[in-house]
């Protein structure tokens, strides 16, 4: 379980660090003019092509300190939302490498002053690639904490008996020497102590009230 929740904190920063990365690289390079003055090559960056790549990235870095300290459904929802994000983390990417309408959205993107005019548009696949990377890992991270949070369920249902009769046997004693202590018979302490071994023996909880 350790590893697996090891294996999500590694995905879960290598999927932000990924994610970062694209939201700094070129996506695409606008060649523009206005008739009067040199043609201009213009950048459009991943933060611009798609804004919360780094916020996504710092989610998924909160994420992990999340792993750490939630259980049960509090860590199923979490897990869940992380898969999710790197699922909408994709659609960028999608939208970058498949085609589509890039021109306008690229212009759009670095809010492309009406006086200029649109030559060329070249874009790096590069970037769309990085953050596929990136999602990718996030659904995985996503993955393993849900796993972490289902194996921490099926190990508390389905604990052995020997490990639940260690625990039966502690919390006996543990009320008898509180019920001693409050009465102060010390005298009757080694045979009530024989007694409470012998009701264990028996499966019986000695401690229950009658």
């Amino acid at each position: 379980m350790r590893r697996r929740q090891a294996g999500a904190a590694v995905a879960l920063i290598a999927a932000a660090a990924a994610l970062w990365a694209a939201s700094r690289m070129v996506w695409a390079t606008l060649t523009v003019t206005d008739d009067l003055s040199p043609i201009r090559a213009l950048k459009v960056h991943g933060s611009d092509w798609s804004p919360w790549l780094t916020p996504l990235a710092l989610v998924l870095l909160a994420a992990i300190a999340a792993g750490a300290a939630m259980r049960g459904w509090a860590l199923r929802i979490v897990a869940i939302l992380v898969a999710l994000g790197g699922v909408l983390a994709a659609s960028p990417a999608v939208s970058l490498l498949v085609g589509g309408d890039q021109d306008t959205y690229a212009a759009k993107a670095i809010d492309l002053s009406y006086r200029f005019r649109l030559l060329l548009v070249t874009t790096n696949s590069w970037a769309g690639v990085v953050v596929l990377i990136g999602a990718a890992l996030a659904v995985v991270g996503g993955v393993l904490l849900l796993r972490v949070a289902n194996g921490e369920a099926m190990s508390s249902k389905y604990s052995s008996p020997a490990a639940r009769r260690a625990e039966l046997e502690k919390k006996t004693f543990r009320e008898y020497r509180e019920r001693q202590q409050r009465t102060d018979d010390e005298s009757s302490a080694p045979e009530s102590e024989r007694l409470l071994w012998d009701a264990l023996d028996t499966g019986v909880d000695p401690t229950e009230e009658k």
